[in-house]
């Protein structure tokens, strides 16, 4: 437990103080001189690579860590995938394995590819990578991108294509998505999405918005609905879940009980503030073309999150194309209450989201189930014959 804590946290405070003193430069450079630091500075350099070493010397931590593990082992050994994935995923694999890399630097370079499309995506708003790295290491996000890896790095990947919806460059944001979908086929799913911003919507209507999660909450504590997944399976099966499809009836009729503890509980309270604030952060960031797409990416996220909570996680799993949103509101809503002087709720929503991995690491030692042992860093020498 306190091996977990200390890496946690002291890998949050070094990418907080980098992005920190980043954006003080940043700042200043542009008050002095109108012009941004560059994207490739010592601070983003050192960020990574901390990100990276953490990520790649981990074992266990992640619930499909030991499969990939496993499986590139394998592909050192015998130069034959375990298991057949994408072409683009199994390319990068095996340059690696051929190269004779260790591990710890191929998961290190999948780690790196996750924190650099989210750091990448908010370089001109590097005001925002204080909040975004505490909230990588301290949030729900760490854990996430350790467990899903290939999804997870084409999740990371949307938040930088918001870019070529918003500037209406459908060319390369399609030849992004193919290119994406060669890492994970799930990565389909996105291309509607670039339709669904030809106009400008602007949900500022927090009320009914509200009002929405709260139905979304209502019907998805009893999802008997879900019958209709059944119709999903050609879905399933396109996205790469071939397992799930297969066993798609089976799955549907699958429900269990999310509790409302503290994590569930903080998730939730993070969205409604965010619903809240929202027209106000719109006025005060009324020059950042973002932030509305991102709004209703969230929304998206929101709902369905909260309709499909009680079933099984295959479900939720697509949903994360959006969910990834509130990592970077969760930034724009932190640094808006602390320049207009909204310290109780600064510190208010500061608590319930940097908490998370706290709050996690104790329920992986008072509950010691083989999911919530995965949440817990390990150093890949501590294990036995590796």
């Amino acid at each position: 437990m306190l091996q977990s804590f200390l890496v946690y946290t002291i890998t949050a405070f070094l990418l907080y103080a980098l992005a920190k003193n980043l954006a003080l430069r940043d700042a200043y450079k542009q008050r002095q001189y109108n012009r941004q630091v560059s994207f490739w500075c010592p601070e983003i350099i050192l960020s990574f690579l901390i990100f990276a070493l953490v990520a790649g010397m981990r074992y266990n931590v992640g619930v499909d860590h030991l499969g990939y593990l496993k499986s590139y082992l394998y592909l050192q050994e015998t130069g034959q995938f375990r298991i057949e994935h994408e072409i683009g995923f199994n390319y990068l694999s095996k340059f690696f394995a051929n190269v004779g890399f260790h591990f710890i630097i191929f998961f290190g370079f999948l780690a790196f590819l996750q924190i650099f499309f989210i750091y990448y995506a908010l370089k001109d708003r590097k005001f925002l990578l204080p909040y975004v790295a505490l909230n990588i290491m301290l949030g729900s996000y760490f854990l996430d991108w350790m467990n899903g890896i290939r999804q997870c790095i084409v999740i990371c990947a949307f938040v930088f294509l918001i870019k070529y919806i918003v500037e209406r460059k459908f060319i390369k944001y399609a030849i992004a998505i193919l290119i994406l979908s060669t890492i994970h086929k799930s990565a389909y799913i996105l291309i509607p999405f670039y339709f669904l911003f030809i106009k400008d919507f602007s949900f500022t209507n927090r009320k009914i918005c509200l009002i929405i999660l709260a139905i979304c909450v209502l019907i998805g504590m009893s999802p008997t609905w879900t019958n209709i997944i059944t119709k999903a399976e050609p879905l399933l099966s396109l996205l790469n879940y071939d397992q799930y499809a297969e066993n798609i009836e089976k799955l549907s009729s699958t429900t269990r009980q999310t509790a409302w503890g503290p994590t569930r509980l903080g998730i939730f309270l993070t969205e409604v503030l965010i619903i809240w604030f929202y027209p106000k952060m719109k006025d005060y960031f009324k020059f950042d073309k973002y932030l509305s797409a991102y709004f209703l990416l969230f929304l998206i996220g929101a709902f369905t999150t909260n309709l499909l909570v009680n079933t099984l996680s295959i479900f939720l799993r697509p949903i994360g194309y959006f969910t990834i949103f509130r990592l970077p509101l969760t930034a724009y809503l932190l640094y808006y209450l602390k320049q207009n002087h909204k310290n109780a709720m600064f510190i208010f929503l500061a608590l319930i989201v940097f908490t998370f991995m706290y709050i996690t690491i104790y329920k992986s030692i008072a509950m010691p189930t083989d999911a919530n042992k995965t949440h817990l860093y390990h150093f890949f020498f501590e294990a036995i014959n590796l």
